[in-house]
């Protein structure tokens, strides 16, 4: 240490001392006035200070990195930089296999160095000049052609150029974009040759890359202002966009469960997971001979040998318990005129809440307002009440009767008789749901014209159902209810009054999964947007209107005009769009048959 920095120790130390012994702050500003002179007059050096301090040191940093033609040197390390200048005009030249292919063989290329970084520079371009351009160029095209037809190179630019034309019409903005490689190697000549051997690789690809000069390299480094050259839009670029190539739904929502079909487009098997789906409910929306009977039956064989539950089908035409006897299946086929069905027994539910589902199912099947559905709520309740507490001894529609012939004026004694009488028809004691078995089973109502008869028979066997298997919660899918003509129970479904709906929304707690088809989304009455929202597989079958697309799938899933007008309006009988819930990405897929 030399005298000159001995001495500014000494007077450093002595002003501290000062400091402490006089107790005055004020004297340790001698102390910086005498560290600036020194500094000034280099007497002292801070550079290995501000070499420990992070910040100071990555600017210092900066400093020593060497750039070169073709590469970067920082310390012991080399980077090879390869500007991308030309990538193929139109990747939709490819079919969606090719493309797929050389999206995968640029990034094996890029496996070729240990670490490769990807730099993609663009700068937006003023899109009413650069269409001007591309107009001049049609023009002079058009011309080039007129005097040599034969001229397949002009041709081609012609459609290049229309292609951008319209993709610029649109909404695409186009930009100008430089794409650099920074291969990373330990030495120079190993850097260089990785970065080599990944440009003629990318060749094979069609796209054109050499080694950076100098000045490129320092542009991209300091993040100067592109002067990049190239001009495209976003839809050419496919190799750097965090979008798929494909826009399938998640992996782990088709890979497994039961087989719905194989992809149109992909050629791969397509399942849905009933136990691991948002939502264990089913729903088909199509035209009359579309597939929805045969695809409701395949659905539920596959639910019934895979998970050995009840299937519970309601066949109001007849033509479902057919085709299962057609395929050589077993199925127990009940019928509510001999089985029966018991609005009146609670079997251990409370005689508020079930006094409450009565009123559900009766205010739904015979279209009741609120006031006559009030006077069915009291008229039930207080019939169950005194049963329960002993005050009758015996429980029937006649005595419900009876106490409305009390308690009511004529007139909607009357209305309410007339209501009790036909119900007593369907309620004989007997219980359907206690013959419901594991396998198939046909609840059949062919018999039964009336549609307000039906409705009773299916919301009571639907809520009795919820009543046996919803006692536990969380345990996976025990039973499958199939509702081939869903509209008989769903366009009437009253808002204060949900029954099927809230079942809908309650999900998979209770282990009741519903199948439904239906012709049109009107059939799904004023809460269509539950069932629509809340549906874990929602499946669109072949329909040649294209409104039906535009306004009403659209609402679901994510799909263009290109889609409706050259693929969905022309779909076959069993070809449908399928939407997994929580992805709004469709699938195409042909539905499979099970024949045996």
């Amino acid at each position: 240490m030399n005298e000159d920095k001995l001495s500014f120790v000494f007077i450093s130390i002595l002003i501290i001392v000062l400091t402490i012994v006089y107790r005055n702050p004020l004297l340790l500003l001698l102390l910086v006035i005498v560290s600036l002179v020194a500094f000034k007059h280099g007497k002292i050096d801070i550079g290995p200070l501000i070499q420990k301090i992070p910040f100071f040191n990555d600017s210092i940093n900066l400093s020593s990195i060497k750039i070169e033609d073709g590469y970067i040197q920082k310390g012991n390390e080399y980077i090879g930089v390869l500007l991308i200048y030309d990538i193929p005009v139109d990747y939709k030249d490819l079919s969606e296999n090719s493309l797929r292919n050389s999206i995968a063989s640029f990034y094996k290329i890029l496996q070729v160095g240990e670490q490769v970084d990807i730099f993609f520079r663009k700068k937006y371009v003023d899109s009413i000049k650069y269409k001007e351009v591309l107009l001049h160029k049609a023009q002079n095209l058009r011309i080039i052609i007129d005097s040599d037809p034969s001229n397949s190179k002009a041709k081609r630019e012609l459609e290049i150029i229309n292609f951008l034309l319209d993709r610029i019409s649109e909404g695409e903005y186009p930009f100008k974009y430089e794409i650099y490689l920074l291969i990373h190697s330990k030495n120079k000549g190993r850097a260089i040759q990785l970065a080599e051997v990944i440009s003629k690789g990318l060749e094979g690809l069609n796209i054109r890359s050499r080694l950076a000069k100098k000045d490129e390299i320092s542009s991209l480094i300091f993040l100067s202002e592109c002067k990049c050259n190239k001009i495209s839009i976003p839809s050419q670029v496919p190799f750097l966009t965090p979008f798929s190539v494909d826009k399938l739904p998640k992996f782990q929502l088709r890979n497994d469960g039961i087989l719905l079909g194989k992809d149109i487009n992909h050629g791969i098997p397509v399942f849905w997971n009933i136990d691991t789906s948002e939502n264990p409910h089913i729903l088909i929306i199509g035209p009359t001979g579309a597939g929805k009977t045969e695809f409701l039956i395949n659905t539920s064989l596959q639910l019934s040998l895979n998970y050995s539950i009840p299937i519970v089908f309601f066949d109001t035409k007849g033509d479902i318990k057919q085709r299962i006897i057609k395929r050589g299946l077993e199925a127990k086929i009940l019928n509510p005129l001999y089985h029966g069905i018991s609005l009146l027994k609670a079997n251990n539910i409370p005689i508020q809440v079930r006094a409450m589902q009565i009123e559900k199912i009766l205010t739904n099947s015979f279209d009741l307002d609120k006031i006559h559905s009030s006077i069915i709520f009291k008229l039930i309740y207080d019939t169950l009440e005194d049963y329960y507490s002993g005050k009758i001894s015996y429980l029937n529609w006649d005595v419900i009767d009876e106490k409305a012939k009390s308690m009511l004026d004529e007139i909607t004694y009357l209305y309410i008789s007339k209501i009790i009488k036909i119900i007593k028809s369907l309620d004989h004691g007997g219980n359907i749901v206690d013959y419901i078995i594991p396998g198939l089973n046909v609840i059949d109502v062919t018999m039964i014209k009336s549609e307000t008869l039906r409705k009773i028979i299916m919301y009571t066997v639907i809520t009795d159902i919820y009543n046996k298997f919803s006692a536990s919660v969380d345990n996976g899918t025990k039973i499958v209810l199939v509702l081939d003509e869903a509209w008989t129970v769903l366009k009437n479904e009253k808002v204060d009054y949900p029954l099927v709906a809230d079942l809908v929304k309650r999900g998979r707690g209770h282990g009741i999964a519903l199948l439904m088809a239906t012709q049109n989304i009107e059939d799904l009455g004023e809460m269509s947007s539950v069932y629509l929202d809340n549906i874990g597989l929602l499946i669109f079958m072949n329909n040649g209107d294209k409104e039906f697309w535009n306004n009403v799938v659209r609402r679901f899933v994510n799909i263009n005009d290109e889609e409706i007008y050259n693929n969905l309006t022309f779909l076959g009988r069993g070809e449908a769009l399928v939407r997994f819930l929580g992805d709004p990405r469709p699938l195409l897929i042909k539905t499979d048959v099970i024949t045996s």
